[in-house]
């Protein structure tokens, strides 16, 4: 089926009440039983299979990714325009030359929650990635709050990163940097307008919109173009290198110098952030239980290299009172007598950025996909394209990110981005624990509160550790004063260090694991995910109270639509699918199998009561019953 006739047919299908959910009869019934619905639902788990059938009947992925798509996929996202800044301002306000050692620490807390992403990515290989694993684990109300958190900072993000491509552009050119920006006033408010953003993120949305295999490649070769830009910065740095500039290796002006790596380390964490994007294209990988692993570990493990050689070459080639924060290579090869190559780093910032925005848009489609499978958003968001693609979901991301950045600027958006991403791991980290201990109907009451204790006492102490690393009891002040319990706050630190190491311990020893994946496992289970969760909880902690804010409206918002859209879509979902497949639940978690031996006639009937349209190509369908049955977004 063509484009254009793709278009009409979606058209027409959203009059019908299969593209928004439910029906009239349905939103009265379920408004009837509604408080009881809502506390049965909320907390509810659910399987795989009900995920995988859910998958099938709106329409899976097309799998044609390998190990070196999700690879670069991962490079390219984390490895974007951020690195050619960042570590220039933790270098000149935080570490000094010890700047490679916070990005280092930054690196093992990035791996904790790739380690648990990977586990989750092969035992539930679907297109919703952290939405899946936290609703398969801790229910669908907390997979809904985390994820749509998720989204957000994804939009975010990626119109602050591309709100940053103008300028180096113009860099690029000769040009000032302001050239393609545009000031304008509506409403009495002076809006500083770059229509270059947006429209290179349309382009860039068209582009992934053409298919996951089209849109890896294009990824696969600017990466490429990517990480030799990034080599030359290495070596060209390293023949300008001078050892006298990385003394004092350690910052010396600061009373707890120690602290600031750790501070630094919080901002590095942000150059990690992309690694779940590579998460998020399992339902599109060929073999998800071999290959998966491959690209989150091997993406994060390069990416970790490239860092710390960039790191050490900037502050071998400029002393730490000359570092520029805000133009940092361009200005050390400018320092070091190599203006030319500022053209170079522009261009390797250039490509950065493209790649990011191209993964940047891909993750949150399928991300917002999954959402909608299980009916939080309308299901017509995850319809599939002509080229197996969810284009509905992809151009709404798209859109909101041209717009976001056509109008604001890069310094706001940035400040909002930030504890969405912290609080998803956390979630991430803490599903993969419950999971394991805890089998629904399966634990009996002892068992559950000795695994909640556990649970509750990893969280406390975590926070514990950041409450006496953050309080000004325990610090100076800008004035130079000590608080009051300053002298203690060491023995209260390793006091909580100490208590968050030997939860794992206990863990190990009396919470037995109720069940194991039959692929990937996450090495020295339970201590990697604890490790995941105490990170994510002091990264969380170094975050200023504008991001808390921004959480919390938002959080309220996402909860408001819970309660009145996502119950009652889920509910109507579920009681159909019920009508067709009987009991949920039936094979258990993790099972897998064919769906072939369905019973086609009580399809066909709770098919009918829905009203869905036909399958669009009747060879496809042909070839899976259960498409020409359920899936009103098959394609040719």
């Amino acid at each position: 089926m063509g484009f254009l006739e793709s278009l009409r047919h979606d058209a027409r299908n959203l009059a019908t009440s299969a593209a928004w959910g439910l029906s009239l009869s349905e939103l009265k019934d379920i408004a009837s039983q509604y408080p009881a619905i809502l506390s049965a639902r909320a907390l509810r788990v659910k399987t795989r299979d009900e995920m995988e059938r859910e998958a099938q009947r709106q329409g899976s992925l097309k799998r044609t990714l390998g190990p070196w798509s999700l690879i670069l996929m991962g490079v390219g996202f984390m490895a974007g325009a951020g690195i050619f800044v960042t570590p220039g301002t933790i270098a000149a306000d935080y570490t000094g030359p010890a700047v490679c050692i916070s990005y280092l620490i930054a690196a093992l807390s990035a791996t904790l929650s790739c380690f648990c992403y990977a586990e989750f990515a092969c035992d539930m290989p679907l297109a919703g990635a952290a939405y899946n694993y936290i609703a398969g684990s801790l229910g669908e109300f907390f997979a809904w709050v985390v994820t749509s958190n998720l989204l957000f900072e994804y939009i975010l993000a990626d119109a602050a990163l591309v709100r940053s491509f103008a300028p180096y552009f113009a860099v690029l050119l000769g040009l000032d940097y302001d050239y393609f920006l545009y000031d304008t006033t509506m409403g009495g408010t002076t809006y500083t307008l770059d229509w270059l953003a947006f429209s290179l993120t349309l382009l860039i949305t068209g582009l992934v919109c053409m298919g996951a295999k089209e849109s890896t490649t294009a990824n696969t070769v600017i990466t490429v173009v990517h990480l030799a830009v990034m080599a030359f910065i290495i070596i060209a740095g390293f023949t300008q290198a001078d050892t006298a500039n990385f003394k004092p290796f350690f910052p010396d002006e600061h009373p707890q110098q120690w602290k600031q790596l750790f501070n630094g380390a919080a901002i590095a964490f942000f150059s990690f952030i992309g690694f779940d994007a590579v998460a998020t294209a399992a339902e599109e990988v060929k073999n998800p239980s071999k290959h998966m692993p491959t690209g989150i570990l091997g993406s994060i493990s390069i990416v970790t290299i490239i860092y710390f050689l960039m790191c050490v070459v900037l502050c071998l080639m400029v002393p730490r009172d000359m570092i520029d924060p805000n133009a940092t290579f361009a200005a050390a090869f400018t320092y070091a007598g190599l203006p030319w190559a500022t053209h170079i780093v522009a261009l390797g910032a250039l490509l950065g950025i493209v790649t990011g925005i191209l993964i940047g848009i891909y993750a949150p489609a399928r991300i917002l996909a999954g959402c909608c499978r299980e009916g939080m958003l309308p299901p017509f968001l995850a319809w599939i394209g002509p080229k197996q693609t969810p284009w509905v979901a992809t151009w709404v991301i798209g859109i909101c990110v041209a717009v976001i950045a056509l109008l604001t600027d890069f310094e706001e958006l940035a400040n909002m981005v930030s504890i969405g991403t912290f609080v998803v791991f956390w979630f991430v980290a803490l599903a993969l624990l419950w999971r394991r201990f805890h089998v629904p109907g399966q634990s009996s009451a002892p068992r559950m509160a000795n695994q909640v204790l556990h649970l509750c006492a990893m969280v406390g102490f975590s926070l514990g550790f950041v409450l006496v690393w953050n309080l000004p009891v325990y610090n100076i002040d800008a004035d130079g004063n000590k608080g009051a319990w300053y002298d203690d706050q060491w023995k209260w630190l390793v006091a909580m260090a100490v208590l968050c190491a030997a939860t794992p311990l206990s863990m190990a020893l009396f919470c037995k694991p109720a069940y194991t994946p039959q692929s990937f496992v996450t090495p020295l289970f339970p201590l990697v995910p604890c490790g995941s969760i105490f990170v994510n909880t002091f990264l969380t902690g170094q975050l200023n109270k504008r991001a808390y804010r921004r959480f919390g409206w938002w959080t309220v918002a996402v909860v408001v639509l819970y309660l009145l859209y996502g119950v009652f879509a889920a509910e109507a979902k579920d009681r159909r699918s019920a009508t067709a497949h009987g009991s949920f639940g039936s094979r258990g978690r993790g099972s897998g199998g064919s769906e072939g031996d369905e019973d086609v006639e009580a399809c066909k009937a709770a098919s009918g009561a829905l009203a869905l349209p036909p399958a669009r190509d009747p060879v496809v369908a042909a070839a899976n019953p259960l498409q020409l049955v359920w899936c009103p977004r098959t394609t040719g």
